[in-house]
């Protein structure tokens, strides 16, 4: 066979390889809406397993991971997937249509705003890189968690966003493992229960989200996206082995009332009183924190109840597990799930999005049954 009678320079192949480069990277965009990056052991869980499943499923997608504090979030994801990328374009179109006198927002319909902007490349000059790339998106998916809500009214923007650029692009919308009550009013809640009615995918984790969701087309309840995580899938540990794993937040706990107190105070002494009802000492007790900072509110006030307990800090939990063993006495969801069941804090158990629903009627008592799926 005779040789060609031009060979290519190297300049060439350098361009000829860029280009096949870029129509790979933009062959199949999956963008991932997240609140990663807090950090929250529960939302990076989450997200951590939609990118390993993206990993194996969609190999050569280019995943982009769009989250209020992207710089963390690759640092704790940056393993899961070598194919994504992280970015915080919609999450600062969301901040900037929420902060004080906005230019050019209306302050009753900022969602507008944020949906206009996400989706018209030159709206945000600055953010066109990131515009463009929500733009060539295939699917657009808001992962699962309890973050659009009324105790963050702002997050809904969100909603009617993705479906600006889905409704422009002919995008593919899913929503999984969605808590989104307590529920934003009035037109907010108009907007968004509109904007959700266009997803292609709406899945949701608890019965108060289904029914707030009863007219969108093909809604589901599937439960948690933490359940995707290998995590959530291991054998359950012995209740009866490690004394007691408490993981008490500080924040989201206003509603919370017991003995005539509420609050943190309510909290604190509902934990001390179930902690002597179950005759455990300070010493058998490991508390871990999942929001850093955050966690140590409640044991800081149980004081000297706590003497001789073994911390776990997030950084610890992130890179070695969950504790093994024990019984959890927790106010959130997904740590016990991660270890494949956990015990309620009596009637005082927190909801899906972290908030504590009821009152509590007194100590919890060990042998409560194990939560088994996502109410």
């Amino acid at each position: 066979m005779p040789l060609p009678s031009h060979l290519p320079s190297a300049a060439d192949l350098r361009r000829a390889t860029e280009k096949v480069r870029r129509r790979v990277d933009t062959a199949d965009v999956v963008y991932l809406v997240t609140t990663a990056g807090f950090p929250n052991y529960g939302d990076e869980l989450i997200t951590q397993a939609w990118l390993r499943w993206l990993a194996v499923r969609r190999p050569l997608a280019r995943v982009v991971v769009d989250s209020p504090r992207p710089g963390n979030a690759a640092l704790l994801l940056r393993q899961a997937n070598p194919r994504a990328v992280f970015v915080d374009t919609l999450w600062q179109f969301v901040h900037y249509a929420d902060s004080e006198n906005p230019d050019g927002v209306d302050p009753d319909a900022p969602w507008e705003w944020v949906a206009r902007t996400a989706s018209t490349l030159g709206a945000s000059p600055r953010d066109d890189a990131g515009v463009d790339m929500l733009l060539r998106a295939r699917t657009i998916h808001l992962v699962g968690g309890g973050y659009i809500n009324a105790m963050w009214p702002h997050h809904m923007h969100l909603i009617p966003a993705i479906a600006a650029v889905a409704a422009k692009t002919g995008a593919r919308t899913v929503a999984t493992g969605a808590g989104l009550t307590p529920a934003v009013t009035g037109a907010a809640r108009d907007a968004m229960l509109a904007a959700a009615a266009t997803f292609d995918v709406v899945d949701v984790r608890d019965a108060p989200t289904e029914e707030l969701l009863g007219g969108v087309p093909g809604l589901s309840r599937t439960g948690d996206d933490a359940w995707l995580s290998p995590h959530a899938r291991r054998p359950r540990s012995s209740p009866s082995d490690g004394g007691v794993v408490l993981c008490a937040q500080s924040d989201l706990a206003d509603g919370f009332g017991w003995d005539g107190r509420t609050g943190l105070a309510a909290l604190a002494a509902f934990i001390e009183a179930t902690l002597d009802a179950w005759e455990t000492p300070g010493r058998d007790v490991t508390v871990v924190e999942c929001i850093p900072g955050y966690d140590y509110t409640i044991p800081t006030m149980l004081g000297d109840r706590l003497d001789g307990a073994r911390v776990v800090p997030f950084r610890q939990v992130w890179h070695d597990g969950l504790p093994a063993g024990g019984t959890w006495l927790s106010t959130r969801y997904h740590p016990p799930s991660a270890r494949g069941g956990g015990r309620r804090l009596g009637r005082g158990r927190v909801g899906e999005s972290g908030l504590l629903r009821h009152q509590a009627s007194g100590p919890a008592r060990r042998r409560l049954a194990v939560d088994d799926g996502v109410r």
